[in-house]
């Protein structure tokens, strides 16, 4: 019998979208282990990014558009190959874990290691396979390529023609659909989900989400609530940001005190781990446009509204939403408030207006999975 491959599926430690992704084709591949001839193995190592990730994770929370120097710079073809060569000092713990795996083919989900491990592989002549995770849809940080990669797994289309433009060859590149966790198509009961959480009757329950980072960009809307009329629930998430968090629950703490009705009710999340249950007990979504959540929302059928965005890095999130017809985009403060405000007078109507679109979108990234599977079974 031929020898088991053993596959290494490769991530950072952040709780960042990169390793939403890397679990979810890992659990897909474990999933399907027996029935086939590989071992897959997980892995989180930390990146040496240095003041960099502290830097990202500010801007992520408090300065979304700012982002858009640090997207820019890297346009660059210098800035890009000195990335390259910083990416060498990333390689120590990279280099413990691949020699104690010793994996056939390594999938990595972050570009930073994946960098560090394409020169590693040419210095030392080492034989291993090496994937790479172009990890974002329509606007791509050109550093994400790697030019020594043997496979780049894309989004779409658009994905691919820009990766060409980069001088990665078409037969280094596939076009598989986002990665969503398999769990996000899991279909839940919506009374059980909605009754587990308190709203025990029918009113529209709004899903207000800042990402696994968190962002102050979702405590603009707590003002509003004050003037809600309508009976209706919100699930507030703020994933890694504590700050958010206490401020949201302090200011659910003054509404309680001045309200004394149940008109409007106020479930505030942290890290939330059943985010599929959780969306399943919503009827809409207003969030931060990153990938992972706008395809994991899609994933469970839910309209989408975008309230914020990273600069560069997300800008054809947004105009992905748009051409696409997946939602509205309401990042301005008086525009969220009117949105809501319409929206309650009809959810109805709001909630079925582009549902086709939706779903289709679902359909097209639930194949995803499968067809790494099925490339995984070719090496």
């Amino acid at each position: 019998m031929t020898a088991k491959k053993k596959i290494l599926v490769l991530t950072d430690h952040m709780p960042w979208g990169h390793r939403s992704i890397a679990k979810a084709i890992y659990n897909y591949l474990k999933a399907n282990e027996k029935d086939n001839n590989y071992e897959v193995v997980y892995a989180e190592v930390e990146a040496k990014t240095g003041i960099a990730g502290d830097m990202y994770t500010f801007a992520y929370r408090y300065l979304p558009t700012s982002n858009r120097l640090f997207h820019k710079f890297f346009n660059n073809k210098t800035a890009r190959e000195l990335f390259e060569e910083v990416s060498i000092l990333n390689l120590p713990r990279l280099k413990k874990e691949v020699e104690r795996i010793k994996p056939d083919l390594i999938i990595s989900a972050y570009f930073f290691h994946t960098h560090s491990l394409a020169k590693w592989r040419i210095k030392h002549h080492k034989h291993f396979k090496l994937w790479n995770i172009v990890a974002d849809p329509w606007t791509i940080n050109p550093v994400t390529f790697v030019k020594d990669a043997d496979l780049h797994l894309v989004y779409d289309d658009v994905t691919m023609e820009v990766a060409k433009n980069y001088d990665i060859p078409e037969s280094k590149i596939m076009k598989t659909g986002w990665w969503v966790r398999p769990e996000m198509y899991a279909k839940y009961d919506r009374k059980k989900a909605r009754e587990k959480l308190g709203f025990c009757d029918d009113r529209p329950v709004i899903f207000i989400g800042g990402g696994s980072l968190g962002t102050n960009s979702l405590t603009r809307i707590l003002p509003t609530l004050m003037l809600l009329k309508h009976k209706v629930g919100f699930i507030i998430n703020t994933g890694t940001d504590k700050l958010a968090y206490n401020l949201v629950e302090e200011y659910t703490k003054l509404f309680k005190k001045l309200r004394k009705s149940n008109v409007v009710m106020i479930k505030n999340f942290g890290w939330i781990d059943n985010m599929a249950e959780v969306l399943a007990a919503s009827d809409m979504v207003f969030g931060k446009a990153g990938p992972n959540f706008l395809f994991d929302v899609m994933a469970t059928e839910k309209p989408f509204v975008a309230i914020t965005h990273i600069g560069g890095q997300e800008d054809g999130n947004i105009d992905l939403i748009r051409k696409k017809r997946l939602g509205w985009i309401r990042e301005k403060n008086g525009e969220i408030s009117k949105f809501l405000l319409k929206y309650l007078d009809n959810p109805a109507e709001y909630q079925c207006k582009f549902l086709n679109n939706i779903k289709k979108e679902a359909e097209t990234n639930q194949k995803s999975l499968p067809m790494i599977l099925e490339a995984v079974k070719k090496i």
